[in-house]
């Protein structure tokens, strides 16, 4: 290791063997930076800061450690439980974007970043998107789609430690386009939009609660403002919306006073 390099742990939601974390992985280790991978055996999409409670099972791969739990177990285990002193935790890279505050909680590749940051842990969650993304999932990814978003972690992780960029967030969320739709992106500060639609399909099989947020984003045809991660990843730029945890208390709240 250089005197520059990072102690990076490095998980995900889509499973060890997917292709988003390779990438990360080869990217920040091209860099000098000391990689260790501790990642979901399988998929776990969705599972937000999901931690499981039960006794947590792992195999030493040669990718890395594979834990039979979510992202979140996955951060606590490598901390907690095998010695991981990380100078930072990335999360990603997901296959599809992760856009918008109502998705935030839902991310497991989110959800890692936080259970890193409520840690005390700087944390880096990072996405991919692609126009040829299916929100119904029949979609696959090449290793090469993931180069911008690897290129981008490369760039930002050791300024985001070191303090020099967004220095009072606590981790990051990050939305690269796939390599073939954007070359040299800009980078812009965003918010996570709060648009956020929902509709109902009745059909023989009961109701279908579809939210209408992807396709729109496909479509490419948002109402959210300038400012917002949705609206400049519609125009094919790098999304980074720095944020913080705990949860805050609502403006006017008088926290200890009695109701």
């Amino acid at each position: 290791m250089t005197e520059s390099s990072l102690s990076v742990l490095l998980t995900n939601d889509d499973g060890i063997d997917a292709p988003g974390i390779r990438a990360l992985r080869d990217g920040l280790a091209a860099d000098g930076h000391d990689v260790t991978v501790v990642a979901p055996a399988d998929e776990q999409s969705g599972t937000g800061q999901t931690r499981t409670f039960d006794v947590l099972d792992y195999d030493d791969r040669k990718q890395g450690y594979a834990v039979h739990g979510t992202p979140a177990d996955c951060v606590g285990l490598a901390v907690a439980g095998l010695d991981v002193t990380p100078d930072v935790v990335v999360s990603g890279c997901n296959d599809g974007p992760n856009l918008g505050a109502h998705i935030l909680a839902r991310s497991g590749t989110v959800g890692a970043a936080m259970e890193a940051a409520f840690l005390g842990l700087p944390a880096v969650a990072i996405s991919m998107y692609d126009w040829e993304f299916d929100p119904s999932g029949d979609w696959d990814p090449d290793y090469e789609s993931f180069d911008t978003a690897a290129e981008t972690a490369a760039d930002i992780v050791p300024e985001f430690v070191d303090g020099t960029l967004l220095p009072t967030a606590d981790y990051l969320s990050v939305n690269a386009p796939a390599t073939r739709h954007a070359e040299n992106p800009v980078k812009r500060v965003t918010r996570p939009t709060r648009e956020y639609e929902l509709q109902a399909n009745f059909t023989g099989d009961g109701v279908d609660v579809e939210d209408r947020f992807w396709y729109q984003f496909l479509d490419r045809d948002v109402p959210d403002p300038a400012g917002t991660d949705r609206h400049h990843c519609v125009d094919n730029e790098i999304s980074i919306s720095p944020l913080t945890v705990p949860h805050s208390v609502a403006d006017g709240a008088t926290v200890g006073g009695l109701l």
